[in-house]
């Protein structure tokens, strides 16, 4: 890890002890300097650049699971009944599973584009796309639409500091000409910041 990462992963392991009253072991603060990766992976097949890059990504799947919830409200009900709750969290999830299916034909070419941003363009037009159902020509209409304004829009903001995950899957090098050449490899730290 560089200095920078070590020393915030230490005040953070401090705090958490403080919170806990309790005292970080010495050895516990030594290994903040480093993030060990161990793979069966063989050189020829994985750099080590490629590696880290891939470090980074692993939380993808999680920031998934954040978007179904956060935006499909999963988790939410207003109801104390067991099973008109079950109910609404198969409907929800169906809802999700339409919304990453048009979220697939419409914008998952752009790799620049934002997830949550792109869910609430599907979720505007939900109503149009619930009367489609039926119709191939206007569910097709409907998509087009759709991904007209992913393809104009739903871009993720872009970040020096902590490369998104479609600029460390394009290849370090690249986002290192991107910014003129500043920057370290991309490090743990900047793993939670794929979809937003």
């Amino acid at each position: 890890m560089s200095p920078q990462e070590a020393e915030q992963r230490r005040r953070r392991l401090k705090a958490q002890a403080r919170d806990k009253g309790r005292m970080v072991s010495p050895r516990r603060l030594a290994w903040a300097d480093w993030t060990i990766y161990i793979t069966n992976v063989p050189t020829r097949l994985l750099t080590v650049c490629e590696g880290l890059v891939l470090g980074c990504l692993r939380w993808q799947i999680e920031l998934l699971f954040k978007l179904w919830k956060s935006h499909g409200r999963i988790e939410v009900s207003r109801s104390r009944k067991p099973w008109r709750i079950l109910c609404e969290v198969y409907a929800k999830l169906l809802a999700m599973l339409v919304q990453h299916w048009v979220l697939l034909v419409s914008c998952w070419r752009y790799a620049d584009r934002s997830l949550p941003k792109a869910a609430k363009t599907v979720q505007r037009f939900a109503l149009g796309l619930a009367r489609a159902f039926g119709d191939a020509g206007q569910l097709c209409e409907v998509l087009g639409t759709i991904a007209g304004c992913a393809a104009q829009g739903c871009r993720m903001n872009k970040s020096r500091l902590h490369p998104r995950s479609y600029q460390l899957l394009l290849g370090v090098g690249a986002y290192l000409d991107a910014y003129g050449g500043e920057g370290e490899l991309p490090s743990p730290a900047a793993s939670g910041e794929g979809m937003g």
